[in-house]
């Protein structure tokens, strides 16, 4: 399986050839990102699981932007985030449900204690940009009210 550079370059290449200004400019501001986090990070390339960190850090200002244009009525903006949105998830593993969370929350208890940061780490590991960190600690906060 080609990697998510390979595949997101192979994607970039497809959609400029075809002429899909909105998937060739959000690519570019995707390539962008992975580009100046891997100079921040004095590599040359990141992996696929840094890109997807990259990925969802993306799709979260997207969701902020969509948020901000709904909130003063700029449904120019809104449109683009959305479109942009939806380019970026294509890229992101499906969301974990909240059901193989909760399975993975208490996998993490069971192997390093109800420590809510070490718990954290953990799912976060195991998720690899399936959720967000905001979604996993609501729900390690609930399981250990109730421990």
């Amino acid at each position: 399986m080609a990697g998510l550079t390979d595949r997101l370059e192979a994607d970039y290449k497809t959609a400029f050839k075809a002429g899909e200004r909105v998937r060739v400019d959000t690519l570019r501001l995707i390539k962008a990102a992975i580009q100046r986090v891997a100079i921040d990070k004095r590599k040359d390339a990141l992996d696929d699981q840094e890109i997807l960190q990259v990925l969802s850090q993306q799709a979260k200002q997207r969701k902020e932007t969509m948020d901000a244009a709904k909130n003063t009525s700029r449904q120019d903006v809104f449109a683009q985030a959305t479109q942009e949105l939806a380019i970026l998830n294509s890229y992101l593993p499906q969301p974990l449900s909240e059901s193989v969370l909760h399975g993975l929350i208490e996998e993490a208890i069971t192997a390093v204690g109800p420590n809510q940061g070490l718990i954290m780490k953990y799912v976060m590991a195991k998720a690899a940009g399936a959720t967000d960190g905001k979604t996993v600690s609501q729900l390690v906060a609930q399981r250990l009210k109730r421990a």
